[in-house]
């Protein structure tokens, strides 16, 4: 009986040094390309450099408006998966941003894309922000479009 005891804890200890030596199954860590940290810390410092305005609207429209709009601002989101019809207004369009004024947007994102005569689908947004955080998102949504 002894002896049986002294086996299985031999195995056991045998297993687990096993184990540790081959890193218990984990896959190996792939290689980090080389320049991808420095990339990193250059689009920190890009962002660092923002003014609070756009920081603020980016945050605002990363989390509302993207997934309509899309995160590049093109039109191309998919809300829950679905394709939207109406597609969503594509900010990267210059001419079509162009067109529209700081007030006309402002009334997009407060009253909704209906007020101007477009899709019920953008939700008026007026209540669940304040002015100077619409005015924010105004100032990041020209940007897609280089304004």
């Amino acid at each position: 009986m002894h002896n049986k005891i002294q086996i299985r804890k031999t195995a056991l200890l045998a297993t687990l040094a096993v184990l540790t030596i081959t890193g218990c199954g984990k896959k190996p860590v792939k290689a980090v390309k080389p320049g991808s940290a420095a990339d990193s810390v250059a689009v920190a410092a890009r962002e660092e450099q923002l003014p609070f305005e756009l920081k603020e609207g980016k945050r605002l429209y990363n989390h509302y408006c993207f997934v309509c709009h899309g995160e590049a601002g093109d039109g191309s989101g998919q809300y829950y998966g679905f394709s939207l019809t109406p597609q969503p207004a594509n900010f990267t369009d210059k001419a079509f941003m162009k067109n529209l004024s700081e007030e006309h947007i402002f009334k997009v994102i407060s009253e909704g894309s209906i007020s101007v005569g477009k899709s019920n689908m953008c939700p008026p947004w007026g209540k669940s922000f304040d002015k100077e955080e619409i005015d924010c998102l105004v100032a990041y949504v020209k940007k897609f479009a280089g304004n």
